[in-house]
Parts: C-alpha cells; sequence; structure tokens
C-alpha cells in the first residue's frame, strides 16, 4: 500500500521521486538519457556514404548518362590553387646561411697563431737576456719592437721552433720570416682585412655550387652570420676556395704586398684558415616557401543551377570529374545533414515514449539508477547488433535481433518494460531499415511475440518455444507482405524464412545464452532461470538448515507454499516469492536453540534466564545473520532482500509485552527497542511473505484450526500490519490483500485439514505383538511348531 505520509524520504519515491529541490537526482538521470542518446543516435547514423556518381563516371570513359548540376555551387579548384603555390613555393629562393661558427673558429686559429708566435719571440728574447751577467733573471720585462711588450717569468734553457706548435700547418720560413721580423699587429690587420673582404660574405664549395647549378637555380639568398642582413647573389658571384684565394692575392694591401715574405706568409695563413662556410638553411627555406604558398588564395570556380556537366558519351576529363565530385560531396552533406536530423527526432521520440512509460507505468525503475542504466545498456546494444546484421555483406535487415531488447528486459525487469522496449527499438530501428514497413511490422510483432512468450518460464524447453514464437510471428509478417504484393506462394514463403530463422537461430541464442548471463552477473539480477536453480532444496543452506534448524526449516516450506499460491492469486512473481521464502529465515541458522519452532517438547527455553530486551536483540539479530550469511553463499540480491523485509519494521510484541509486564514503576519502555531495523517490504513479493510469515506462526497457536477460526486469524493479521503501515511502501492493493487473504485460509485450511474418526476393533486375545520376541516364530517355515509346514509334507 502507498504510504500517505510526506514526512518519509522512501514515501516521497514512491509517490513521485526526490523533492524538487534534489535537481542532482534529476539531473543524473537526464544525464544517462542524454547519453544513451547520443550513443544510439551515433550507432545508428554511422554510416559509409559513397554515391553512384563516384563510380559511374569514370576519367578517359565515355560519361554513361547526361548529368546537369541541381543546384548552384562555387567550389575551390584545387587543382589550379596548388598550381599557383608550386610556382609561389618555386619562386622562392634557396636560403643559405654564412656558418657563424667557421667565423668563430678562424678567428681562435688567427689569435693561436699570433700567440705562439710571442712566445716564441719572449722565449728567445729572453734567452739573450739571461747570457747577459748583468742583467737579473727573475721577471725582466723585455721591449719587443715599439708596439708589444711581454713579461717573462723564466727564460727556456733553449730556444727552438716547432710547426707543430701552431694551430694550423705553416712552413719553416714563414714561421722564421715571423718570428724575425714580422710585425704582429700588421699580420693580424691584413689578415682581418681579408676576413671581412672575403670570407665574411660566404665560401661555397665546388660541390655545392655545381649542385645548385645542376638544380637549374642561379639566385640563392645568403644571411649573414649575425642573422642581421642577407642579400640576393647569383650563384656565381659567390666565390669558392680556389677563387677566394685568388681574389685574396689581388686584393692584398700595396704595402703588405711589396714584401714578398710578409705576403707569403699572410696568404699563406689565410689559406690554411680559408674554408666553405655557407649552409643550406632547409628550416628557413621551407619556411619562406610555405608562407609564400599560403599567401596564394583559393581559386574558386562556379557551377550554375541546371548548368550542363556532362553529356551522354562524352569522355570524362580531369575537370569534368572535379565538378561532378563537388555536387557529389555536396549531396553528401545535404544526405548526411538531413538523415542526422531524422535519426535524431525518431531516436528522440522513442526516449520519450520511453520516458513516459516510465514515469507514469513503472515509476520504480525509473528511480532505480541500476534499472535505468540496465535498460539503456541494452537499447545501446541492441541497435549496435541491429545495425551489425544490417551493413554486413554477408547479412540482411531481416536478420536484425529486434526482439533481443524485449526479451532481456522481459526477463530481466517486467514484461511491461517488454512491451514499450518493443516499440522504442522499432522506432530506433526504423532509419537502419530504410523506414521499409515489412520490416518494421515484423520487428514489432516479433518483440510481442516474445514478449508474451518469455513472461514466465520455468523450464529451458521453453527456450525453443520463445524462439518458435518471435520466429513464426516475424515469419508471419514477411509472408503477408509478400503476399499483398502478388508474389507467388512458394516465393512468398522463401521470403519469409528470414525471420524464422532470425527468431529462432539469432535472437533466441544471443538472448538465453550469451547476454542474459552477462546482464545477470553485471547487474546482480536474478531471472526466473536462476530462480529455479535456486529451487532446489538440495542447497548447502537448506540442507544446513534441516539438521541445524529443523522447525525453521518446515516453517520456511510452509510460507513458501502460503507465499507462492497468494502471488499467484495477484499475478505477481510466485517463483521469486517462494525461493525468497526458502531463504528467509536462513538467519535463525546460527542460534536455532532460541526461536520456538526448534525447541523440543518440554525443554527449557533459553528466554528464561535472559531479560526482555536482550531476548528480543537475539531474536532481531537474526535478519543481521541472514544477510551475512546470504552473502557469504553468494546469494542474489532480489533473495536477499526478503531475509530484513519479511519483517519490516514490526515489533516483537511477545518480548515487549513482558518487557512492560516486568517494567518496575515509573520505568519507560519504548517500543522502538523493540522493533526489527527494516526495511519495510519494497515489492509486493516481499509483503506477501511478510503476511505468510506471519499467518504460518499464529496458526500454530489455533487450538481449534476451524475455517472460520483461520479466517478471523488471517484478517486480524493483514489487518494489523495494514494498521501498523508495514504494507505502505509496496504496491498492494486492497483488492490484492483481499485476495491473499482467501489464498492464506485455503492452504491453511489445507494444512489443518480434519479427518474423520474411525472405528475402533475389538481387542483379540491372542493378537500378536509386533514388538514382542518370539510371537512370529510360529509362523516360520523352519519352526516344528508349524502345522502348514508339516500337512504340505504330507
Amino acid at each position: 500500500m502507498k504510504d500517505t505520509s510526506a514526512k518519509k524520504p522512501s514515501n516521497l519515491a514512491k509517490r513521485g521521486g526526490p523533492p524538487k529541490e534534489s535537481r542532482l537526482f534529476w539531473l543524473g538521470r537526464a544525464g544517462i538519457f542524454l547519453f544513451s542518446f547520443l550513443l544510439v543516435t551515433g550507432v545508428v547514423i554511422l554510416e559509409r556514404h559513397e554515391g553512384m556518381m563516384s563510380h559511374e563516371f569514370i576519367i578517359g570513359e565515355p560519361a554513361p548518362r547526361t548529368l546537369f548540376s541541381p543546384f548552384e555551387l562555387t567550389y575551390e579548384d584545387k587543382t589550379a590553387t596548388e598550381f599557383l603555390r608550386d610556382e609561389a613555393r618555386e619562386a622562392v629562393l634557396p636560403v643559405y646561411i654564412v656558418d657563424p661558427a667557421n667565423k668563430e673558429d678562424i678567428r681562435k686559429k688567427t689569435d693561436g697563431i699570433l700567440e705562439v708566435i710571442q712566445s716564441y719571440r719572449a722565449a728567445k728574447n729572453a734567452a739573450q737576456v739571461a747570457k747577459q751577467p748583468s742583467v737579473p733573471v727573475e721577471a725582466k720585462t723585455v721591449a719587443l719592437e715599439k708596439a708589444e711588450v711581454v713579461t717573462v717569468v723564466e727564460p727556456k734553457a733553449s730556444f727552438e721552433i716547432k710547426p707543430k706548435d701552431f694551430p694550423v700547418e705553416i712552413r719553416e720560413p714563414s714561421i722564421e720570416f715571423l718570428v724575425e721580423e714580422a710585425k704582429l699587429p700588421e699580420i693580424r690587420e691584413n689578415l682581418e682585412f681579408l676576413f671581412q673582404t672575403i670570407i665574411d660574405p660566404g665560401i661555397i664549395s665546388k660541390e655545392n655550387q655545381d649542385k645548385i647549378l645542376s638544380d637549374e637555380t642561379e639566385i640563392i639568398t645568403i644571411i649573414a652570420g649575425d642573422k642581421k642582413t642577407e642579400r640576393v647573389a647569383h650563384v656565381d658571384e659567390v666565390l669558392t676556395r680556389e677563387e677566394a684565394l685568388i681574389q685574396a692575392e689581388e686584393i692584398l694591401p700595396k704595402e703588405a704586398a711589396k714584401n714578398k715574405k710578409l705576403r707569403s706568409a699572410i696568404l699563406e695563413i689565410f689559406e690554411k684558415l680559408l674554408s666553405a662556410n655557407m649552409i643550406f638553411d632547409n628550416k628557413e627555406t621551407l619556411a619562406r616557401r610555405n608562407q609564400a604558398a599560403e599567401a596564394i588564395k583559393p581559386v574558386e570556380e562556379t557551377i550554375k543551377k541546371n548548368e550542363l556537366i556532362a553529356q551522354r558519351g562524352m569522355l570524362v576529363t580531369a575537370g569534368i570529374k572535379m565538378k561532378i565530385d563537388e555536387i557529389q560531396n555536396k549531396i553528401k552533406k545535404y544526405a548526411i545533414f538531413n538523415q542526422l536530423g531524422s535519426v535524431s527526432i525518431l531516436v528522440f521520440l522513442a526516449y520519450l515514449v520511453c520516458f513516459c512509460a516510465l514515469y507514469y507505468f513503472e515509476r520504480r525503475a525509473l528511480l532505480s539508477l541500476k534499472t535505468l542504466i540496465l535498460i539503456h545498456s541494452v537499447f545501446i546494444l541492441s541497435a549496435a547488433l541491429c545495425k551489425l546484421f544490417a551493413v554486413w555483406p554477408a547479412s540482411s535487415v531481416y536478420l536484425m535481433p529486434a526482439a533481443l531488447a524485449p526479451l532481456l528486459l522481459v526477463l530481466l525487469t517486467t514484461p511491461r518494460l517488454g512491451i514499450v522496449s518493443t516499440i522504442v527499438i522499432s522506432m530506433i530501428i526504423a532509419p537502419i531499415a530504410k523506414f521499409s514497413p515489412d520490416v518494421l511490422v515484423a520487428c514489432i510483432m516479433g518483440g510481442f511475440a516474445g514478449t508474451f512468450a518469455s513472461t514466465r518460464i520455468r523450464k529451458r524447453i521453453q527456450f525453443i518455444k520463445v524462439g518458435f514464437a518471435v520466429g513464426f510471428a516475424m515469419a508471419a509478417v514477411l509472408f503477408a507482405f509478400q503476399i499483398f504484393q502478388e508474389y507467388p506462394l512458394l516465393e512468398s514463403f522463401q521470403s519469409s524464412l528470414p525471420g524464422f530463422v532470425n527468431g529462432l537461430f539469432i535472437t533466441t541464442p544471443l538472448c538465453f545464452f550469451l547476454f542474459l548471463p552477462l546482464f545477470e552477473s553485471a547487474f546482480d539480477l536474478t531471472t526466473d532461470i536462476t530462480l529455479l536453480e535456486l529451487s532446489d532444496l538440495n542447497h548447502p543452506l537448506l540442507k544446513r538448515m534441516i539438521v541445524e534448524a529443523p522447525g525453521t526449516y518446515h516453517h520456511s516450506l510452509v510460507v513458501s507454499t502460503l507465499a507462492e499460491s497468494a502471488c499467484e492469486a495477484i499475478n505477481a512473481n510466485a517463483l521469486l516469492a517462494r525461493v525468497g521464502c526458502y531463504f528467509h529465515d536462513i538467519g535463525k541458522i546460527a542460534r536455532a536453540e532460541f526461536f520456538m519452532e526448534n525447541q523440543k517438547d518440554k525443554e527449557t527455553s533459553r528466554h528464561e534466564k535472559l531479560s526482555p530486551t536482550m531476548s528480543s536483540l537475539i531474536i532481531m539479530n537474526h535478519i543481521k545473520d541472514g544477510i551475512e550469511l546470504g552473502k557469504k553463499n553468494k546469494i542474489k540480491a532480489p533473495i536477499l532482500q526478503f531475509i530484513p523485509e519479511h519483517h519490516g519494521t514490526g515489533v516483537v510484541y511477545y518480548f515487549y509485552k513482558k518487557a512492560m509486564d516486568s517494567a518496575q514503576p515509573g520505568e519507560r519502555i519504548s517500543v522502538d527497542d523493540f522493533r526489527y531495523p527494516g526495511p519495510k517490504p519494497q515489492s509486493r513479493e516481499t509483503a506477501v511473505a511478510l503476511l505468510a510469515d506471519s499467518a504460518e506462526a499464529a496458526s500454530r497457536s489455533l487450538r481449534d484450526p476451524s475455517p472460520e477460526s483461520i479466517r478471523q486469524l488471517v484478517r486480524k493479521i493483514v489487518n494489523d500490519k495494514f494498521i501498523d503501515g508495514q504494507l505502505d511502501e509496496c504496491d498492494l492493493t486492497l483488492k490484492d490483500l483481499h485476495r491473499i487473504q482467501e489464498s492464506f485460509v485455503k492452504n491453511l485450511m489445507a494444512i489443518f485439514h480434519t479427518r474423520v474418526n474411525y472405528p475402533t476393533s475389538p481387542e483379540v486375545p491372542d493378537k500378536p505383538d509386533l514388538f514382542e520376541h518370539g510371537q512370529f516364530d510360529k509362523f516360520r517355515f523352519d519352526s516344528p511348531n508349524n502345522n502348514n509346514n508339516q500337512n504340505h509334507d504330507k
């Protein structure tokens, strides 16, 4: 029964969800719908679009038909644009940079040569000064010419010129001149002049020059070593090493040229230091060429509406093919846009139908996050499989497993969701099937047939029945469409076979043997198939209950019988109720002796020495023990719900009354201390289990189990539970309660049925006693007192 109280959050959920201010709740569900909507839309629209014109018109072949432009189109002539950009790239000169490292190396080697010369001169002068006794040896300052001063720290023992001490190889005559006669500032000045005039502008190697000329390039861009200036030069104008040496002889200053030794030494040093210093800057060259290409604007061409593009029989040129491709690309864009719009609208409407159906008819599924994710996961999976079967070359749209979603949701949730999913999936796959009416009607009928056929599955043979139902429904629709189009009977029958194959060999195996176990495991759900496995009384927990808590075991069997019959009367899941009641009291196994049904006759109760509060805690603790034991034995969540919900938040009245009777004057006893932790029954099945458990326990106290006393007892129990609010959070109606009451009365009357008193026969004096020793020896064949044997021998 639905609670009318507005104070309890759980009741609010039953009445329409959480409070309005709980926006996060609805945002989460809206996010699930949006994510599923986008994913399903993407799956449906995902397709490789290839136009017919791309295959019809081939360059170099005659046009198969005349083609006019269906619209005005402005497009970029990529060929012409690329041609202009290639020209712009080629117009950019190759960029060479004067290597600054080469210049620095030349400066270091020049300084090294002059330092060696200075060192030799200082050593020589120091050696000469050391020969004069009047001159002190310690730290003398020697004047070298007018412009040079060298501080001598320690004279060398001997003076010897070594060419290997120079950074570059210099001949001995030049070394002798440089040490003996040359003026070092003049040497440096002339070398600097040659460096600035010849080397700094750039020296190219003969190999690079020949390579540039072979590429038909005559002009290059040269960037100075400091990268501050650049110049454009003809390749022939750039000096090679050989040409640089010749030019050095020509531009050497006259003062140096007059002195042959000086001239020879300067040119020799210059020759040793001279090397090609121009490097091709590929990165800068590419950057400038790309910049020049980007500066070229695209070349645009315009095709007028109804313009003749190709005439039948005319050879297709590259230009014509380009126009055809541009027209085809625009048609593809329109097609994709239109398809995206149509698919989005259909999927949105399908999800709107789903949301409205959940909101008005299956509010519990909408409020349950796990159930909502399950529903959308099934939708996404079904859409993906239908798309796969539709685009697979060896398949057909008639083989799309559209009935998979209804089957899964019926088995995992409720039949109502199976009906809803049939409509939703049919709308989703409509674009995939190109809105073919025979496919859509076949999918709808197959979904409905699967929903009705799989509502109550109890045996494995029913899997085949479901497959036959889905296959027959789809085949019948396809056959009817073929007959309507006046195809021959045999051909119509052959065309309908894919529908039958779909139901029996594709949809049903995918559902029962592949996806159903996966969804059961992923969402911790229980189907009728799993319930059938759990209904086996040889389950380890039930076998343990027989030994350790036999009274509880018998109680559970009776309760399961009552609950199953009552659920059948109100069209609830009777199998779930029966199996749930098998395990609802497994928590009593741990302390079986504290429960009356497990106590032997005349056995002292364990509660006599305990306080009422302690006794109630022990009794209520079987809920916690049962949940822990069930989880340890991997009992499914829907079965575990029976353990706490079969008592709800009811009161352990016996011990509460005992506590009230034994309370001291002024002592306050709170009824909440004697209440079960709950929750109250959330489903019809657990609510029936609560009523059946109470009815069975109370019926044990009947001294005269007549039909009227049983009826009054059941009525009182149902009424008390209703008034106590234990049925507020389930979906039972007053009509359901009436049917449950009649079912309980019928079954309890069968359990406590009376027999007629049979008349007793008079006692026979010589009647043998079955359990007295030797009473039957006279009837044995080998007994000597057996007269029958003696007569037989005669």
